[in-house]
């Protein structure tokens, strides 16, 4: 194991231990980290990152051994002692409520008081205190729903801070966020920096990780691989590290024939999202459709998939008119839809992963109106394997299972249906470099066995690789297509950037 000298760490994880049924989450790991220090903590998804941060913010109780803060041996067995420590997490989900101000929001359950009543003057003047570290002026009156993705992190950062937080976890912070928005929000981690408060930062994408991080801690399967100063490898070794083995082709892209039209969408509208679109797909292409934050991709793929109502528009599948006004009448016509909240939009968290992919699968697995559970489990086995799910068992919880092989269950359950068109929102968002590879040689097989697919993505990188053609999108109207000849990050950007 190789690891860097250091100063001396405020904070201490020494040889961190934690079993879940069948399942060593975490084996012996460490890690430390110094006052101001900006340090990452990367690894596949299922390597235990999210595990080794939740014992550390009090939301899991480790089984082996010790935290040690300023020098002393603590005990977190809750997230209001983390928090009480000067330990605190921002999560992936925000958690504010919307129709609240910013002040109220930040000093929820502890407003300050005046006698009886809350003090509003006193609560925003905190507010607006605590916004200040990092150099941010949102005002402490405004309602958090009016506020941009950007503001909202920055809002519930400043919920942890306003607890004299020493130690900030933060949980793919970036993972709603414009390239811009992302830039500002490290420019705020360099301001807490200034002001020696620590920063835990998790993210798959390898260059905010070179940007922002001083150290990178590596974890594979459960265990420690090592810690590295950021200057003291690249982006391919650390990938290497992560993932144990070479991944020099992330973007597979399989020469397949790209044969008849499947699909054929005609001047797609959407009030106050999409405007007057229309594209072809054929069986064996890969479409993909890109665009900045907001230009109305997720709008455009989940109307032609009958999850947004209001639609105008014609879509025919093979040549054929088809009326789809649910997602019901999709999945009939055999049009898969992967969405980007994989969580509350595709899976059931708290069903298994046998239950899940059965449940998209209801007809072929029922008899006479009983559901035939050994056909289940058969079917959820090959899709396990298939998909090289790392699970227990076909029973095991969703949402005990990391966030790439809840994602591999989502694209294993429309797999085993082998509908006509699959379209994919921000299929890789969320997971780690190997787990991406792996799902985009998955894409290569559909359109080898000549499903067309759509596929929408935040990251040109990807969209460039996996895409024959790409659609992009700007303030809801087509403003570019490009052949993958014509391929280039410059054009890509103009048409994404043009107002018509």
């Amino acid at each position: 194991m190789h690891r860097t000298e250091e100063m001396q760490p405020v904070l201490e994880m020494r040889d961190i231990s934690k079993r879940f049924p069948g399942v060593t989450a975490l084996d012996n790991v460490s890690m430390s980290i110094s006052a101001g220090e900006i340090h990452s903590i990367v690894g596949e998804n299922g390597a235990g990152k999210s595990t080794l941060m939740k014992i550390l913010s009090g939301a899991y109780r480790m089984d082996g051994g010790e935290i040690i803060l300023n020098g002393k041996p603590v005990t977190i067995n809750n997230s209001q002692a983390a928090i009480v420590l000067g330990i605190g997490t921002v999560y992936q989900n925000l958690n504010l409520i919307p129709d609240l101000t910013v002040a109220e929001n930040i000093y929820m359950n502890r407003f300050p008081r005046r006698r009886l009543f809350i003090d509003r003057k006193a609560m925003e003047a905190n507010a607006r205190k605590v916004l200040s570290l990092m150099d941010c002026a949102i005002p402490p009156p405004a309602q958090v729903r009016h506020l941009s993705v950007a503001d909202q992190q920055m809002v519930a950062i400043a919920r942890v801070l306003s607890r004299d937080i020493r130690v900030l976890i933060l949980d793919e912070p970036t993972s709603s966020l414009s390239p811009k928005e992302a830039d500002r929000l490290f420019d705020n981690i360099r301001a807490l920096k200034r002001r020696d408060v620590s920063t835990i930062f998790i993210s798959h994408h390898m260059d905010e990780i070179f940007a922002v991080s001083e150290r990178v801690t590596v974890l594979r399967d459960g265990r420690l691989i090592g810690c590295w100063r950021i200057g003291e490898l690249d982006e391919q070794t650390l990938v290497h590290q992560m993932v144990g083995r070479e991944v020099r082709d992330m973007f597979p892209k399989l020469k397949v024939p790209i044969t008849e039209e499947v699909l054929s969408v005609s001047h797609i509208s959407v009030a106050g999202h999409v405007e007057d679109i229309s594209f072809s797909l054929r069986k064996g292409e890969i479409l993909g459709i890109g665009g900045l934050v907001g230009a109305g991709r997720t709008e455009l793929v989940k109307a032609i998939f009958g999850a947004i109502p209001g639609r105008s528009g014609e879509i025919r599948l093979e040549g054929t008119k088809v009326a789809i006004r649910r997602p019901q009448d999709a999945v009939r016509h055999g049009i898969a839809f992967i969405p980007e909240d994989r969580r509350d939009e595709g899976l059931l968290p708290e069903f298994s992963i046998q239950q899940n992919i059965g449940l998209c699968n209801l007809w072929e697995t029922t008899r006479h109106g009983i559901v035939d559970t050994r056909q289940q489990g058969h079917l959820a086995g090959t899709v396990i394997r298939d998909m090289n799910i790392k699970t227990p068992s076909e029973r095991q919880l969703v949402k005990n299972l990391s966030g790439g092989n809840q994602q591999k269950v989502v694209l294993g359950k429309w797999f085993v249906r082998k509908p006509k068109v699959m379209i994919f929102d921000e299929p890789t968002r969320g997971i780690d470099v190997g787990a991406k590879s792996e799902i985009h040689r998955k894409i290569g097989e559909l359109v080898r066995q000549g499903i067309g697919v759509i596929v929408v993505s935040s990251e040109l990188p990807e969209l460039m690789g996996i895409s024959d053609r790409i659609l992009v999108l700007s303030k809801g109207r087509k403003t570019g297509e490009f052949a993958r000849g014509a391929f280039s990050p410059e054009r890509i950007m103009l048409a994404a950037t043009t107002s018509s």
